[in-house]
């Protein structure tokens, strides 16, 4: 008689089995190309939704702290994998000076390194930190800021 296992049918099936202390085993993995796309991509996902809890905690803080100023302005920020901070804002971003609004971003960028290095996203060395990550700032789809091209820590207004 061919009795088949049932741990022999997972492991052919690529499921996941767990064991009695919490930890769990994938038996059977592919290894391809478009699998490690979408590790890459689920990653990326990731980091966006807890860069998203940073931004919803700053803001949070500046309601209770008026001098934390400026965050409430800002309506998104999404990282990409290829190392680049998109900042979409609202008209109050203007209500602030320049200078603030450097600050602001900076701040932000430096709460998205933190984000990805606090949650072993991405591997940051000091050299990383000091060069900083090039950011783009949108006001309704159109840019209204940006990084200078040899100072990711500058911040060019258009206006």
């Amino acid at each position: 008689m061919n009795k088949v296992s049932k741990g022999l049918v997972l492991a052919l099936a690529g499921i996941t089995v767990g064991t009695s202390t919490g930890l769990s085993t994938t038996l059977f993995q592919p290894a391809t190309v478009a699998y490690a796309a979408s590790m890459s991509k689920e990653k990326d996902d990731l980091a966006n939704r807890y860069i998203a809890d940073y931004l919803g905690n700053c803001q949070q803080y500046e309601q209770n702290d008026k001098t934390f100023k400026g965050f409430t302005s800002i309506k998104d920020i999404t990282y990409t994998r290829d190392n680049k901070i998109k900042i979409d804002v609202n008209d109050d971003i203007y209500k602030l000076p320049k200078a603030r609004r450097s600050l602001l971003i900076q701040d932000l960028q430096n709460g998205v390194y933190g984000t990805l290095a606090d949650n072993d996203l991405k591997k940051l060395s000091e050299k990383d930190i000091q060069k900083g990550c090039k950011t783009t700032i949108y006001l309704n789809g159109h840019v209204i800021g940006q990084t200078a091209k040899n100072d990711n820590h500058h911040i060019i207004w258009n206006k």
